[in-house]
Parts: structure tokens; C-alpha cells; sequence
């Protein structure tokens, strides 16, 4: 090295007046180091150490390689303590407080490791972006398996700030991935800006040292700064909407609802659509709260006499069965449903009502004797009423062939929650259950009946927090027009985490409320800045195609039903030029139509969008084998209602005319036909030429007599 370059050790000074005794030594380490050597490097290390005992390159390159040691796990606690030692010395030493934060992290869990990864990031951010980046991708990490989906997604846009290239991709596919995940309520998805605050000048040198933390990315000391000049500042709409960010941010959701609800206060005078995003995120969190939540446990028994307890169970009318399922563990035997009453028997089936179709309480899975375990049988549920009726019940069918399993040893109160789900979602879930058979029209009608239940009696009915306990019904007409209209919003996202719309407008004015304006979109929209509500009040027909287009790729990725309609309807129907330009994604906005009305329930509507799309591929002379998907495609929702009379007329022109130019069409139609269990068309039908015309289709049931030349037709 260059005798007056800096030295490498961080000390600050020129080579030649730090660390030119011992460059040798370091050129040694470094190159067992980069060959995976760490072993061989850390003997070295100590030596040159002894000498050089506060040497911070010396210091964190023992560190690596303790960490590097992939054959003895317990040299964490040999690295942390290592560099402890040295940070009293050198306390702001940003190698030395990133491999602290690593070293921690991998001991400790991240909830009590988070102080240490924070002192990282204001200590290293700058010098060692790429180890910050491992650190906040951890943190990352840990959010999303515990279920903090705002904390996740900022952690993630610290690593695609920091990470190296490769690391941004990832990083970038995990972040489109949490965006369009449907399991998490759609609010609390995608960007949430800070708004703009102005301190007063007394405190404006404390609000810039909560930006400064908010940059460096530890935002539980930033909401600790912004919560202090709240106590001077009560009524500030955005510096609670900081507050609530800052802390969702840090995965603290109760503090974080809390700092909302107040935003949305103050906001609620000349921001009302902010004031409504902000009370609807609020109301969200609270619902995720444990005091909110009912717990799904799993009661286990150890089990005697596997095939004996299998007929005890099938024998017993409150239990159905299920099928085998693909991909289930091998040592999985048996699951089955526990139902509130009998089945219906074929005869009461299609009279079937939501008073007197059966309900699963719980679920009741059997596992096979293993080397390690006995048979076990465990019962699920949802705690309360349900899963102590399914405990009666099994406990009553088993008998003698199962006995409650002792828990495990210094195992934690909560050892038997398997998940948390919110109180409000478990009251207004659907738990109707049909036999196998039941027709497809009577099982589309329940659902339609309870959905439209769900909406116009249960919740409308339901007393909620945010309502000051009383219903939406109770509520309306008072002063609760931004909490009303946010648990409109709030019982939306439900609706969407299913894949069904909710007429969020209708619902509005059925509680004495106006629908949230939209908002006209310019050129000048940044999308990246937009929250998925936001995304949701813009004004579609306001924009150019240009942005249009870019708005609609964004829809698809967030997944929102009543969004995702709105812009392809829009795309199909007025952008005649943006369709020109993208053939296949029109083509495939038809298909993507018509799912999102099969989930809602809007069966014939699915069926309209499915024969465009066929018209679309036709009027564009696409090949024989797209019309054919087309086709199939009306096949599968035709084949969800088997007394549709088109559904024959279907089976028997595919096989006749798509079957007889692709004989493997034919081959699929056997096994689709088979599969539903029902008579082939084609089994009892010919085909007849006649002068001037196609064919006529003749079936057992043909009661007019064909004129003129007859002819078996043989197709091609």
C-alpha cells in the first residue's frame, strides 16, 4: 500500500504511521479469509494480536472469521464479546458495531437483539451499507413470519437501498410479493409517504434528529423523539400520522393504532379521505391485537388400534371424511370435518337452507405411528363453544382408543395455538358445509344467501370498538362519519381477502353516508408514493393512456377485486389504443374478468366475459388453438353447474368439432366427464350432414325426424 494512504485499520491516520509494521500479516490474513480459511486466519490473528491488541482491523478480522467458522456454532458468543471489549475503545467503529449487530442477531432473538441492529445502523449505515442491508434483511424477515406486514415492507426498502445488485433483485421480487399477497388486508399493503410537518423553531433541532433516525432506519427511537414533541404540539394531524408510521414501521401495531385513530381526529375537519385511510389502518391493527383475536388450538391425543379408531370415527354421523388430498405428509391418515349435525340425506339436500345446513366446527387430522411418536389424533379449532363441542364429540366417537396427550416438557402457556385470527373475521366467516354431491345451483345459492346475510344482517348488526361498541346500524346518523366510513373500508378488506367485491357505495349509502370522491390524476403522479387506497380513489377516466397503462399494471400487482374490475373494464371497453398495443395482456383481461366474477358470485356475468373473450379471439384471427382455450375455459365454470342446460351443447361441439381435428381433446373430455360423474353427450349422439347446413346433432332424446340426405359425419 501507499505509505501515506489511509490505514485500513480505521484509526484515521497514514499507513506509515499506523500499521506498516504488520501490512504482511495482513496480506496473509485477507487472503485465508477470502479463500475460506478461518481457521488458519484466526491463529494468525492472535498472534499478530498480541502485540497489536486494540488494533481495529486486527479486532474485526477475528471477528469474521469467528462468525466464518461454519463447524462450531459457538463461536457467536466468542465474537460478541470480542468486539464488546474492543467498542470501549472505539465505540463509533462501524465494522466493529455491524459485526456486533450480526453476531447478536444469530444468539439472540430479534426483539432483543433490535437495540444493538439500530446502534448498527447509525453507526455503519454509511461505511458498511452492505452489512447494514444483511441486518435489516433479518430484521425483514422476522417481521413477516410474525405477521407485521408494515414493519416488513420498510425493512425491505432499506435493503433495496443498501443491498448490492443481486441482493435488490431478490429483495425487489420479495416486495411485489408481499404487495399482491391477498392474505393481508389490502390498507396495510404497498407505500405509506410521511406527510409534510413544519416544527415550530424551538423544536426543530429535535424533529431533525427523528428524521435523522427515521434515515437510518431505527424508527422505535424516532417515534420516541415525535411522541415528545407531540406532548407540545396535541393537535398536529401529521405529526401523529409520523407517530403511527414510525411505530407501525417498527412492527408495534397496538401504539401504532393508536397514533392513527388521533391523526385521523385531527385530520377529519378538511382531509377527510386521509382521515378515512388512516381510522381504516387503525381499525385494522386493532383488530390484530391478541385481546382481539380468538386462538386456533390443537388438542392432541395419543392413539391405540389405528384401523379400529379410523371405523369408530367413520361410523359416527358428526364426522365426514375427506378425501385424500394431493401432497399431504405420508404419516397423515385420515382427516375429517366435524359438523354441528348429520349430513343431509340425498333427499334433503336440495332443500337445504342456511338454518339447517351443517357448519364445521373443527377439523380432526390422525397421523400414523412413527419412530419417533405414537399414533396421534389432534383436534382444531377455533378456542371457545366449537372446540369444546369437537372434543366432546371426538373424546365420545374414539372412546377407549384415545387418550389427551401429556404437553410437552417447560412447554410455554400457548404451546397449543397454531394461529390468531380476529374476532370479527371468525364471527363473520363461512363454515357451510355440503356433502360432495350436493348440486352445484344449490351450493352457489347458499353462498350468495349467506354473503348477502353477511352484509345486510351480520355486520350491519355487529356492535364494534370503533364504533364506541355500538353497530354500523346503531352508529349511523351520529358523529362517526370517518370511523363509520372506515369500517366500511375495513369490512372491504375482508371481502377482498376472499377475492369477492363489496359494493362499498351502496353500503355507504345505506348508512346515511356519501362515497369517497375520486381523485383526477395528472401526469406529474408518482404510483411509487401511492398507498393501495389511494390507488383506489383515483379517477380512471381522467387519465392518459400513458398512465393508464402504468396504473393498471400496478392494480395487478396489488390484486384488490373491485379495483382489478374497474381497470379492466376500463381497459376493454375505453382504451381501444392501449388494447391495439397490448394484445396479449387484453386477452388475458377478459379471462381475469370473468375469475373475479366467479368469486363473487357473479356466475352469469363470469359466463358474458368468457364469450367476449372467445368474440375478442375470433375478431383477431387468433389460431384454432386459442379459441379452443377459450372453450375450455367456458367448460370449467359451465361444469360448477351441471344442470346448466348449455353445459351438454358445449361438451358435444368440442368433441365434434375441437375434438375432431385435436384427438386429444376427446382424450380430456373423457377424463373431465368422468371426473364430474357424469353421462358423456357424446355417447348418445351422431352427427347428420343436410344439404345447406353443418349438421344437426342427434340424441337419444331427439324427437324431430331429419329431412333429406342422412350421413354419418366424420370430422376433417
Amino acid at each position: 500500500m501507499d505509505s501515506y494512504a489511509p490505514c485500513p485499520c480505521g484509526s484515521g491516520k497514514k499507513v506509515k504511521f499506523c500499521c506498516q509494521p504488520i501490512l504482511d500479516e495482513m496480506a496473509k490474513i485477507e487472503r485465508l479469509q477470502s479463500n475460506n480459511q478461518p481457521r488458519m486466519a484466526l491463529q494468525l490473528i492472535d498472534k499478530v494480536l498480541k502485540d497489536h491488541p486494540n488494533n481495529g482491523w486486527l479486532v474485526t478480522q477475528r471477528a469474521m472469521a469467528l462468525l466464518n467458522d461454519d463447524a462450531n456454532d459457538n463461536r457467536y458468543e466468542e465474537a460478541r464479546d470480542t468486539l464488546v471489549a474492543f467498542l470501549h475503545h472505539d465505540q463509533d467503529h462501524p465494522l466493529a458495531n455491524a459485526l456486533l449487530a450480526l453476531a447478536v442477531s444469530e444468539m439472540e432473538p430479534m426483539e432483543r437483539s433490535k437495540k444493538v441492529i439500530h446502534r448498527a445502523f447509525i453507526k455503519s449505515m454509511h461505511a458498511e451499507p452492505q452489512l447494514v442491508a444483511i441486518l435489516a434483511s433479518r430484521l425483514a424477515s422476522e417481521l413477516l413470519y410474525t405477521g407485521h406486514e408494515m414493519a416488513a415492507s420498510q425493512h425491505l426498502a432499506m435493503v433495496m437501498r443498501l443491498g448490492p445488485e443481486e441482493e435488490r433483485q431478490r429483495t425487489l421480487m420479495t416486495m411485489l410479493e408481499l404487495d399482491s399477497d391477498t392474505d393481508v388486508p389490502y390498507p396495510l399493503r404497498g407505500a405509506h409517504a410521511l406527510p409534510h410537518y413544519e416544527p415550530s423553531e424551538e423544536n426543530a433541532a429535535q424533529f431533525k434528529k427523528a428524521r435523522r433516525l427515521y434515515i437510518n432506519g431505527c424508527f422505535s427511537e424516532a417515534s420516541d423523539v415525535l411522541t415528545k414533541l407531540a406532548e407540545a404540539d396535541k393537535e398536529s394531524a401529521e405529526l401523529w400520522h409520523m407517530i403511527g408510521l414510525m411505530r407501525a414501521w417498527d412492527g408495534n401495531e397496538a401504539t401504532a393504532s393508536a397514533a392513527f385513530h388521533e391523526a385521523a381526529k385531527f385530520y377529519s375537519d378538511g382531509e377527510f379521505k386521509l382521515a378515512v385511510e388512516l381510522e381504516t389502518i387503525a381499525q385494522l391493527l386493532d383488530r390484530q391485537q391478541r385481546d382481539n383475536c380468538i386462538a386456533a388450538r390443537s388438542r392432541r391425543y395419543e392413539c391405540e388400534g389405528t384401523s379400529r379408531l379410523l371405523t369408530r370415527l367413520d361410523n359416527e354421523d358428526h364426522l365426514y371424511r375427506l378425501p385424500p388430498q394431493q401432497n399431504t405428509p405420508p404419516q397423515l391418515v385420515a382427516t375429517y370435518q366435524v359438523l354441528d349435525r348429520p349430513l343431509p340425506t340425498d333427499d334433503e339436500i336440495e332443500g337445504l337452507t342456511l338454518e339447517n345446513v351443517p357448519h364445521t366446527v373443527a377439523r380432526v387430522n390422525i397421523y400414523d405411528q412413527t419412530e419417533e411418536s405414537p399414533t396421534l389424533a389432534e383436534v382444531i379449532g377455533s378456542e371457545g363453544e366449537r372446540l369444546d363441542k369437537a372434543i366432546e364429540l371426538f373424546e365420545k366417537a374414539s372412546g377407549e382408543f384415545a387418550k389427551p396427550a401429556d404437553p410437552p416438557e417447560d412447554a410455554p402457556e400457548d404451546f397449543d395455538v397454531l394461529e390468531w385470527y380476529p374476532k370479527q373475521d371468525i364471527q363473520m366467516g363461512e363454515y357451510t358445509f355440503v356433502p360432495p354431491k350436493t348440486p352445484s345451483a344449490v351450493v352457489t345459492r347458499l353462498r350468495q344467501e349467506f354473503a348477502e346475510k353477511r352484509v345486510n344482517e351480520m355486520w350491519l348488526s355487529m356492535p364494534q370498538a370503533c364504533l364506541n361498541d355500538k353497530s354500523p346500524q346503531e352508529a349511523q346518523g351520529g358523529d362517526h362519519a370517518v370511523a363509520l366510513t372506515a369500517a366500511v373500508m375495513a369490512f372491504d378488506a375482508f371481502h377482498d381477502t376472499r377475492g369477492m367485491i363489496l359494493d362499498r357505495d351502496a353500503l355507504l349509502k345505506k348508512l346515511g353516508l356519501e362515497p369517497l370522491s375520486l381523485t383526477e390524476a395528472g401526469e406529474d403522479l408518482d404510483l411509487n408514493t401511492l398507498s393501495t387506497m389511494q390507488l383506489l380513489g383515483l379517477d380512471l377516466k381522467s387519465m392518459t393512456d400513458e398512465l393508464f397503462y402504468k396504473v393498471m399494471q400496478r392494480a395487478l400487482v396489488v390484486k384488490h377485486a373491485d379495483l382489478g374490475y374497474r381497470v379492466l373494464r376500463e381497459f376493454i371497453e375505453n382504451r381501444p389504443q392501449v388494447v391495439a398495443e397490448n394484445e396479449r395482456e387484453a386477452e388475458q383481461a377478459f379471462l381475469t374478468l370473468a375469475e373475479i366474477c366467479s368469486r363473487s358470485l357473479r356466475h352469469e356475468e363470469g359466463l358474458e366475459w368468457i364469450e367476449k373473450g372467445f368474440q375478442h379471439a375470433k375478431s383477431q384471427s387468433a389460431a384454432f388453438e386459442s379459441q379452443l382455450m377459450w372453450k375450455m375455459r367456458e367448460l370449467t365454470f359451465r361444469a360448477r353447474d351441471l344442470s346448466d342446460p348449455a353445459l351438454n351443447d358445449l361438451l358435444l361441439e368440442l368433441w365434434n368439432y375441437y375434438g375432431g381435428k385435436l384427438p386429444a381433446v376427446r382424450e380430456r373430455l373423457q377424463e373431465f366427464v368422468t371426473q364430474l360423474d357424469i353421462d358423456p353427450p357424446w355417447d348418445n349422439a351422431i352427427v347428420v350432414a343436410q344439404a345447406g347446413s353443418g349438421g344437426t346433432i342427434l340424441t337419444a332424446e331427439t324427437e324431430h325426424s331429419v329431412q333429406g340426405e342422412k350421413k354419418l359425419y366424420i370430422p376433417d
